[in-house]
């Protein structure tokens, strides 16, 4: 139990400084206080492709904290102990769903950032830490999706055996 509640409130916190910090993010914008790194300069120096990394960032970013809402209501189900619930099994496939394409979404921002930079003439290669995070995401939303299927599989075992008996 101390688990359960632990991951909980852990979720809980991830999603609420995710959304708080989206939300200032917008709000700061806004008003002209946050420089973003793929918008250096004028409003006139905007390109399609500017406007498209920031608009696939922003998207990413709304898939992303879907991904960990349903996770929450994941972790408020796994306090119950009810871990075979169709309501576990339906919100892991969303939240792996989500996370998977989060993570896809990543790799689009990062070719359209090496297709910004190659535009200008900059050819670089660089291997960072940066590639780490979609890779980590896609890993967790397919681990979450095979999860589902494995506990529907558990779920559809554990109906058939209370029937036998």
């Amino acid at each position: 139990m101390k688990k359960s509640f632990l991951f909980k409130s852990l979720v809980d916190y991830l999603y609420i400084l995710n959304v708080g910090g989206f939300l200032l993010l917008l709000i700061t914008i806004s008003f002209g206080f946050v420089e973003i790194n793929e918008i250096k300069g004028s409003d006139e120096d905007w390109s399609v492709l500017v406007i498209s990394i920031s608009c696939v960032s922003a998207l990413t970013c709304i898939v992303f904290l879907r991904g960990v809402y349903y996770l929450r209501k994941i972790a408020r189900h796994l306090l119950t102990n009810k871990y075979f619930s169709n309501q576990i099994i339906k919100y892991l496939k969303i939240s792996g769903t989500h996370f998977l394409l989060a993570g896809v979404m990543f790799v689009v921002i990062m070719i359209l950032r090496w297709i910004g930079k190659l535009r200008v003439g900059l050819l670089e290669f660089v291997y960072d830490t940066n590639l780490m995070v979609p890779l980590f995401l896609m890993i967790i939303g397919l681990f979450f999706m095979i999860q589902s299927e494995a506990l529907l599989v558990a779920k559809n075992f554990k109906e058939e055996n209370d029937l036998t008996v």
